[in-house]
C-alpha cells in the first residue's frame, strides 16, 4: 500500500465533553466523521483507512461505513487512552506497510482532498508534513501567569493541525514503544528528530477543530451557507 489514512475518533482530544466523542455527533444529515471518510475516500492521494474508535462506537462506526459506501476502509480498531496508544495500536492492525501514513482527526471535518494531495506530496518530500494556518496577528509568548514573556514576531507562527502525513520509516520511530517518555499531543510533528523533516502545508482557516458545542454551531452555520 502506498499511502494510508488514520482517522481518529477516540480519546481525550477527541472529546467536547467527556464521554462525548465529536465523531459521532450529527453535522448536517450525517455525524461528523462521516464528513472526513467520504473525502478520504474520494481522494485519489489514499490508498485505503484505518478508523480509531472507541470500543463502543465499534458498531455505529462499521453501519456508517457500509451506509455511505466507504469502501477503502480496511480496518477498524480500538483506539487507546492516548494518541500515542492509539497509533501503536493502528501499527499493529496495519493489513500491510504504507510508504506514507496521514493521521488525521474526526474532529476536522472540513478537510478536503486538496489539502490531503498536498500534504501527501510534502511527507514524500521531506518525510512529515503538517496541515496548518499561519497566524497572521502580533502574538505573544506567556509561559506562566498573565504577562507577556516575548513578543513573537508577525507571520512566524503557526497553528499546527491534522492531516499530517509521515513517511512509515519517520513515524515509527517516534511511537516506538521504546520511547517511554513520548508523550503525542495532536501528533506533534515535534517529536521529528530533524526539523528540515518537517513541512508546514497552509490550509487557511476552515480546518477548524470540533473542541465544543460552540465550534458545532459554527462548522453548522457554515455548513448551511456552504462555505466549506
Amino acid at each position: 500500500m502506498n499511502t494510508l489514512g488514520v482517522i481518529i475518533a477516540c480519546g481525550k482530544e477527541e472529546e467536547i465533553t467527556a464521554g462525548t466523542d465529536a465523531a459521532f455527533l450529527s453535522l448536517g444529515n450525517k455525524p461528523m466523521l462521516v464528513h472526513s471518510l467520504m473525502v478520504f475516500q474520494g481522494a485519489s492521494s489514499i490508498d485505503g483507512v484505518i478508523v480509531a474508535v472507541a470500543k463502543d462506537r465499534v458498531t455505529a462506526t462499521l453501519h456508517a461505513i457500509k451506509r455511505y459506501g466507504c469502501t477503502k476502509v480496511c480496518g477498524v480498531v480500538v483506539g487507546g487512552a492516548n494518541r500515542l496508544s492509539t497509533l501503536r495500536t493502528v501499527f499493529s492492525k496495519m493489513p500491510e506497510p504504507a510508504s506514507i501514513v496521514v493521521i488525521h482527526e474526526a474532529s476536522r471535518p472540513f478537510v478536503t482532498k486538496s489539502i490531503l494531495g498536498e500534504t501527501v506530496k510534502a511527507a514524500k518530500r521531506y518525510g512529515c508534513a503538517v496541515a496548518a494556518h499561519k497566524v497572521p496577528d502580533s502574538t505573544k509568548s506567556v509561559p506562566t501567569g498573565m504577562k507577556a514573556a516575548k513578543t513573537l514576531e508577525r507571520n512566524t507562527v503557526w497553528t499546527a493541525q491534522t492531516p499530517q502525513a509521515f513517511k512509515f520509516e519517520v513515524l515509527e520511530k517516534i511511537i516506538d514503544p521504546k520511547n517511554k517518555d513520548i508523550k503525542i499531543v495532536d501528533d506533534e510533528s515535534a517529536y521529528v528528530r530533524r526539523p528540515s523533516e518537517v513541512h508546514m502545508v497552509e490550509v487557511g482557516e476552515l480546518n477548524m477543530k470540533i473542541r465544543s458545542s460552540a465550534d458545532l454551531a459554527i462548522a453548522t452555520a457554515l455548513l448551511n451557507a456552504e462555505l466549506t
